[in-house]
């Protein structure tokens, strides 16, 4: 298999390697290894983003809505109801989703704009009123708190450590879904639309369906990354449905590079990384994201991924180019003779 078939595997490899032996050489204490559970928890809610803006070529304002939406559904099954987090994972984005069904067909149905962005931004305010206002369900300004942790055979995965290789497994298995799914019909379908919408339709394609489901399918995800967020930090709050969220996806897509699979969750490991190391500087921390994103949008207008890509397959090319300049110079060594 050459690299140059799978674009992703160059990097993917690496970092999965990397990912996995992180926390037991790097990442030694309890905080720091928090900080890779938010990486594996924004790049999730990155990924979901970036199927919006880099599949569909659309743009939602009210991610964090779905991302908080997920996070009280399944906050709320445990702390009321006591059903187990497992049941949660699959309820939130499946609420999520259904919402984000509701939302796309309104706003998707006739135009391919702005409509999008606005009719999102709407719900996310709305959806932060009613989460601040409506005390007796979500507990208002102070939110849900003790929410339990997934347990497994009677073990709860509480500890940093064990959190954060339960998230990661999830976050592969997101990655692998989400590569079967762009090279899927219904992927295909999703980039026509996004490339030639009547050409698309010419063939076939229902542009409106196929968009509303895509739609919908990214918010599911999202409510999922949310169910992961409110398990591991044990509360939610109106907060996590606010504009301050959304530019953090928006951040981790951008950083990363829209229409990749690896992009956002670059996005998401220097975002969190660099916020760290900005720790002292709080209030400024967006001003310099901002700052950041300039550069990266004058020098590297397709996020930090794809650049290293293109210097990747550069070197690839390179080397290539270089061994058959060999073997042109010394047709005799290309092969070696049994003795």
């Amino acid at each position: 298999m050459r690299l140059r078939n799978r674009p992703g595997l160059w990097f993917g490899t690496p970092v999965i390697a990397v990912a996995a032996t992180a926390p037991l050489l790097l990442f030694t204490n309890a905080y720091n290894r928090g900080l890779l559970v938010l990486i594996v928890i924004y790049a999730v809610a990155g990924l979901s983003l970036d199927y919006i803006m880099g599949e569909m070529g659309q743009f939602s304002f009210g991610h964090a809505a779905f991302w908080g939406f997920g996070a009280y559904v399944s906050a709320k099954l445990a702390l009321d109801l006591g059903i187990s987090p497992w049941i949660g994972f699959l309820a939130a984005p499946v609420a999520a989703g259904l919402v984000g069904l509701l939302i796309g067909y309104i706003a998707l149905r006739r135009t391919r704009g702005l409509e999008l962005a606005i009719v999102t931004l709407g719900f996310g305010v709305l959806a932060w009123t009613v989460a601040l206002r409506w005390r007796p369900v979500t507990g208002g300004p102070a939110g849900l708190r003790q929410v339990p942790p997934p347990s497994l055979f009677g073990w709860e995965i509480r500890s940093e450590l064990a959190y954060y290789y339960f998230a990661l497994l999830l976050l592969l298995g997101v990655v692998f879904i989400l590569t079967r799914l762009r090279e899927s019909r219904f992927g295909r379908a999703v980039r026509s639309i996004h490339e030639n919408e009547d050409l698309a339709r010419s063939i076939g394609v229902a542009a409106t369906r196929t968009y509303v489901f895509a739609f919908s399918f990214a918010c599911a995800l999202v409510g999922f990354s949310g169910a992961l967020y409110a398990h591991h930090f044990r509360f939610v709050n109106p907060n996590l449905l606010g504009l301050q969220y959304m530019f953090i996806f928006l951040i981790v897509v951008l950083l990363g590079g829209t229409g990749t699979v690896w992009g956002p969750v670059l996005g998401a490991t220097i975002f969190v990384l660099v916020s760290e190391w900005l720790r002292a500087l709080q209030e400024y921390r967006f001003l310099i994201f901002g700052f950041v994103l300039l550069m990266v949008v004058l020098f590297m207008p397709n996020g930090v991924f794809p650049a290293l890509r293109r210097v990747a397959r550069r070197v690839m090319d390179s080397g290539r180019s270089g061994g058959d300049a060999a073997r042109r110079a010394y047709p005799g060594s290309g092969g070696s003779q049994a003795g």
